[in-house]
């Protein structure tokens, strides 16, 4: 497994395997282990807690005096000034930035921040055409926490602009997503349904809230941060929550894995409550 541990992230062939642990012969990550994840015989793994799991495949080709060869080196290099958010995210550690300079010195790239910038502007333009619903799906997280369950979506652009064009689409997709995640079960949907829009040159992020619970927890994880309508006229997505309450800005948080998630989680671990009980509840109505 790379990048990924946890059983809801596995590809579906292997997530349904009848004898999965059987299939799975090691583990390169740089996320926390998961209590779903374990094993029937020894594996390898190398689990470090760097800004990127390509930062380890890097230091495998120098721990085992390998050359990564151009292709692979500026493919990693790509990769970790993506997941690091060009060496700027507070999860940038430096063996990221070590491995960086390692890997532009193979690849031959002479400027990794002129790469960054051009891989991020391209991102941004492929995110707006990929549509609404393909983009609170894409890179999005489901977590389960003292019998809450909420989704993070994330999307890093180098202009919010053009994504917030689109929010209140967004907001809709939202709504849905948290009953689709259910697959038909109510106990299985989502609480909460979050998507942060993360500008990768200000180093700054907003989210978007589509409901009355999202703003209520939102509203304590993110104490004093100032909301605002998501999108000019744009009418309330819920009976619970204004228009003004539909995007939050939370100023210079970008990471989701070392600041969104820890803020959600560290609330609800606080005894949170609201208008509803969480879906996973026998009383829930």
């Amino acid at each position: 497994l790379v990048d990924h541990n946890e059983e809801k992230q596995m590809v579906k062939s292997l997530r349904e395997h009848p004898d999965r642990k059987s299939r799975v012969v090691g583990l390169i990550d740089h996320h926390a282990l998961s209590s779903s994840f374990s094993s029937d015989k020894p594996l390898f793994i190398d689990v470090r807690p760097w800004g990127s799991m390509s930062s380890i495949v890097a230091h495998m080709f120098l721990r085992n005096n390998k050359n990564p060869g151009k292709s692979i080196a500026r493919l990693l290099m790509c990769a970790i000034l993506s997941d690091t958010l060009n060496l700027q995210s507070v999860t940038t550690t430096d063996a990221d930035r070590f491995a960086v300079a390692f890997l532009a010195r193979i690849g031959e790239i002479e400027n990794p921040d002129e790469v960054a910038r051009l891989m991020f502007r391209a991102k941004t333009a492929w995110i707006c055409d990929l549509g609404p619903y393909a983009m609170v799906r894409g890179d999005q997280k489901d977590f389960f926490v003292n019998g809450w369950r909420f989704g993070i979506a994330v999307l890093e652009v180098t202009t919010m602009s053009p994504v917030l064009q689109l929010a209140d689409r967004l907001i809709l997709e939202l709504r849905t997503l948290k009953i689709e995640k259910g697959g038909g079960k109510i106990a299985n949907e989502l609480d909460f349904a979050f998507l942060f829009v993360v500008d990768v040159v200000k180093q700054c992020s907003v989210l978007l809230v589509c409901g009355g619970r999202e703003f209520a927890l939102a509203s304590k994880a993110f104490k004093g941060c100032p909301h605002k309508i998501a999108k000019d006229g744009m009418p309330a997505p819920g009976s619970t929550i204004q228009a003004s309450q539909t995007l939050i800005d939370v100023g210079p948080l970008v990471s989701r894995k070392a600041q969104f998630v820890p803020a959600f989680s560290e609330t609800l671990n606080a005894g949170f409550q609201c208008h509803k009980l969480p879906v996973s509840s026998p009383k829930y109505v």
